[in-house]
């Protein structure tokens, strides 16, 4: 019909043509080569909050949409991007992706929000053998490996603690150290089993005077 649409006409070569109307002239024709090329589709705008303990993971898998494959990536920087993040190294902030179109059509782009929150490390388990004698005891110090500061302490029976042992006054057990993880973290706890033996009481300092010739006393 001379109109072309094109979402749905095809790449070629599209043939005008003047018919005569006789006298021995021949028809006349005219040739318009048509390249249709094809629209690209970036996928739509997402957002991805992550713990950084997650495994490594690819980018494009989480934009919203039906984003094309082979485009390319940078990072938050405006640096290039292979398309695979690492939580436990990548950067946070907003990563772009861009699929490059064959002229006339214009290239797409969409960004994708990258959050990462750390998990949180509450040490290890410990075990604290201490005396009646002994001066007040951090039980954060008692825990093993290197543990986060800013959790919170629950004593034996399960009610709250500041972490302070008094060994003459604080009852033994088990004392668990808490750190919240922010979602998708978990949560992450350590316990210090604290023993206290008795000190031996041998009294207070005396004095006496004695005679030489009295019999032995205790």
């Amino acid at each position: 019909t001379g109109t072309l649409d094109p979402a749905f006409a095809q790449s070629g070569d599209y043939t005008y043509t003047v018919l005569t109307s006789g006298g021995g002239c021949p028809d006349a024709s005219a040739v318009v080569a048509v390249t249709v090329s094809s629209t690209v589709d970036a996928g739509t705008l997402g957002n991805v909050t992550l713990c950084s303990t997650n495994a490594p993971l690819q980018l494009l898998d989480q934009l919203g949409g039906s984003p094309d494959t082979g485009g390319a990536w940078t990072d938050p920087l405006g640096a290039s991007f292979g398309g695979t993040f690492d939580p436990a190294a990548g950067l946070e902030g907003v990563y772009t992706y861009t699929v490059e179109a064959a002229s006339p059509c214009p290239s797409a782009s969409t960004s994708l929000n990258v959050e990462v929150n750390r998990q949180p490390q509450a040490g290890s388990d410990a075990s604290a053998l201490l005396c009646t004698s002994d001066a007040v005891v951090a039980l954060f110090t008692q825990i093993g490996g290197t543990p986060d500061v800013g959790g919170t302490w629950t004593a034996p029976d399960g009610g709250p603690t500041n972490g302070q042992f008094d060994p003459d006054l604080s009852g033994p057990g088990a004392y668990t150290y808490l750190l919240e993880g922010i979602s998708p973290c978990v949560d992450d706890q350590a316990i210090v089993t604290v023993s206290v033996s008795e000190a031996a009481n041998v009294g207070a300092n005396g004095a006496t005077a004695v005679c030489a010739d009295e019999v032995p006393f205790p």
